[in-house]
């Protein structure tokens, strides 16, 4: 088998939210059944949570910050749940989920389960002894076996603390995709890049063309925090990598971080005419519409994660994935470290230790639950359970879960790891004042240091 290394940070807490949900405002009624009809349970999707109307029992209580199709697609799983077991669910959307949950805890009322964002928040609720242990220390939730059988030692150390698991990986995404249209490339003469240069070389011949190659979402600051981190993981590795975003032993102003700057530097500039609507539109653009640019034909290439599919199967339904946008892998700069894979997850944690909870954890960890959401209608996500086929993904959302289960380095969003007033705050405007002068590498990273410093 492959040796797979992950990089597992925790010793960070960010309180920036995920910022690639969906929109969480529906009016889509959800009703779950049992086989027999003998529980009910009819919700209403409000702007955050799904409100039960009518139960013949108590329900298990379920919290997380997805809306839009990402919710769409856990409540058929929850669907599945309640046909296979009669037991009924209270699903409630917080885009805030954290700070919510923080007040829930502290008020006595958390829910029964909790999809976490990321390790951070999880290892901060374990060390406030506010969450359960899954395994394996004596009364596991799920057993070891079970866990051993359907999930890698990468999954699992994600949501593991001090030796215990906490958190299931319940599922996975990658931040490496870079997305392009398959007929520009052919008329223009090119194929996906393998590396940096060779990304460079298709930029320079866009621009030669009078095309414009580039459209960045960059009203977002996280999107410009994401081009930062692909490229800092690809000339640093993930030893710097974790030293720069966790533990604070590599400063902004490190050589390393100076040259995945100067990368970054080389895909704006000096050639005007590389990113639609110049720095200005870079700048007042956001990420769904910057891609929606690319759709459009006004531009030829966008970087940005795995969930962008969703976006375009919403925007614009006449497109084919695959066939009329598709994405490569994020090149390779230094060799020694190949594609790593920058990406996120969710991870599901107990607050309230019940038969019943017990019960939709263990079916979260099946198979059955697993290909359930890799294959919903809308919503369907990347699931770390390897006993889910390969074949049961649609074309992109296939190579997708071949990068993030195939990868020899997965790391977690830097920024997301990162203390909020770095991760977030200064790295957000720093980046956003560098894409509007991108000759200010210094001064950029110096602002940067200086408010990483006061963290240390």
């Amino acid at each position: 088998m492959k040796q797979v290394k992950w990089l597992i940070a925790f010793t960070a807490l960010a309180l920036v939210a995920a910022a690639c949900g969906g929109d969480s405002s529906s009016d889509d009624t959800v009703t779950a059944t049992t086989a027999g009809d003998q529980v009910v349970v009819t919700s209403i999707v409000t702007q955050t949570s799904i409100v039960t109307e009518t139960l013949d029992r108590e329900p298990i209580t379920i919290m997380a910050s997805w809306g839009g199709d990402e919710q769409s697609g856990f409540l058929q799983v929850l669907n599945a749940f309640t046909a296979s077991t009669g037991l009924p669910w209270v699903y409630e959307g917080q885009r805030e989920l954290v700070t919510v949950l923080q007040t829930r805890i502290a008020g006595g009322n958390a829910p029964d389960l909790a999809m976490i964002p990321r390790p951070g928040f999880l290892k901060a609720f374990v060390e406030d002894d506010v969450v359960i242990p899954i395994c394996c220390g004596g009364d596991d939730i799920i057993d070891e076996a079970t866990l051993s059988a359907n999930y890698g030692d990468g999954a699992l150390g994600f949501g593991t603390v001090d030796d215990t698991l906490y958190g299931l990986l319940a599922k996975a995404n990658s931040k490496s995709t870079f997305w392009y249209k398959p007929a520009s490339f052919e008329e223009l003469g090119v194929t996906p890049p393998d590396t940096w240069d060779e990304l460079l070389a298709i930029v320079d011949a866009y621009v030669a063309a009078g095309k414009t190659p580039l459209s960045i979402g960059g009203l977002d600051g996280w999107t410009l925090t994401d081009w930062f981190e692909n490229l800092y993981i690809r000339v640093a590795g993930p030893e710097a990598y974790d030293q720069l975003f966790v533990t604070g032993e590599v400063q902004w102003t490190d050589p390393t971080v100076v040259e995945a700057m100067e990368r970054f530097q080389e895909i704006i500039t000096p050639t005007s005419g590389k990113l639609a609507g110049g720095a200005a539109g870079t700048l007042s653009t956001g990420f769904i519409d910057a891609f929606d640019v690319v759709l459009n034909g006004d531009a030829e290439m966008y970087y940005e994660g795995g969930f962008m599919g969703s976006f375009a199967a919403q925007n614009f339904p006449d497109l084919v994935g695959g066939e009329d946008y598709a994405f490569f892998e994020f090149p390779e700069i230094n060799p020694e470290f190949g594609k790593p894979v920058v990406g996120g997850g969710d991870l599901a944690a107990v607050f309230n230790d019940t038969p019943e909870v017990r019960e939709l954890l263990n079916f979260l960890a099946s198979k059955e639950a697993n290909e359930v959401w890799a294959s919903a209608d809308k919503g369907a996500v990347i699931s770390p359970n390897t006993q889910v086929s390969l074949d049961i993904y649609a074309p992109l959302q296939r190579l997708e879960a071949e990068a993030v289960l195939g990868a020899s380095i997965f790391v977690f969003d830097g920024s997301d790891l990162a203390d909020p007033s770095v991760g977030g705050d200064a790295m957000f405007t720093g980046l956003q004042d560098f894409i509007d002068d991108p000759t200010d590498i210094d001064g950029v990273l110096g602002f940067i240091e200086d408010v990483a410093a006061g963290t240390r």
